[in-house]
């Protein structure tokens, strides 16, 4: 039996399996449900606190990542899961469901993952992240009042 004659007699199982999934229902039922669904606070807090856990275990004093690089990092995973997953699309409690712009969750990313590392690490934030962190809380904390 020749090459030619050994992949015909496999490739017609693999053409039919093949033909078999693509008439299934239930597998276009899977393809079909991509749909975006709002990120709630569960999948927040989940998302939150591994870019914390990974912002403060890659930026630990004698690793060779530092903290802006590795916020960076942490930033830009949060963010595109945000996107590709939920489409910037945020549903906490009661209140109506909101998109996001970028520029804004990236900034309020930052910002979450700042105020973590400051409980859970704060060695590995450099002075001047939380000055800059302190001084917006203040200004949310005075904004909050009118």
């Amino acid at each position: 039996m020749n090459f030619l004659n050994v992949f015909k007699s496999l490739s017609i199982p693999f053409i039919f399996i093949a033909i078999i999934f693509n008439l299934n229902p239930k597998l276009s039922e899977l393809r079909a449900s991509n749909k975006l669904v709002p990120a709630n606070e569960k999948d927040l807090d989940l998302y939150r606190s591994m870019g914390i856990t990974y912002l403060c275990s890659t930026s630990d004093k004698g690793t060779d990542a530092d903290f802006e690089k590795s916020l960076v990092v942490a930033t830009n995973l949060f963010s595109t899961v945000m996107q590709q997953k939920h489409g910037g699309i945020i549903k906490e409690g009661k209140k109506k469901q909101q998109k996001i712009e970028a520029r804004s969750l990236q900034n309020n990313i930052i910002f979450q993952l700042v105020g973590g590392a400051l409980s859970y690490c704060p060695n590995n934030v450099p002075e001047v992240m939380e000055k800059e962190f302190r001084n917006q809380v203040k200004k949310i904390q005075e904004s909050n009042k009118k």
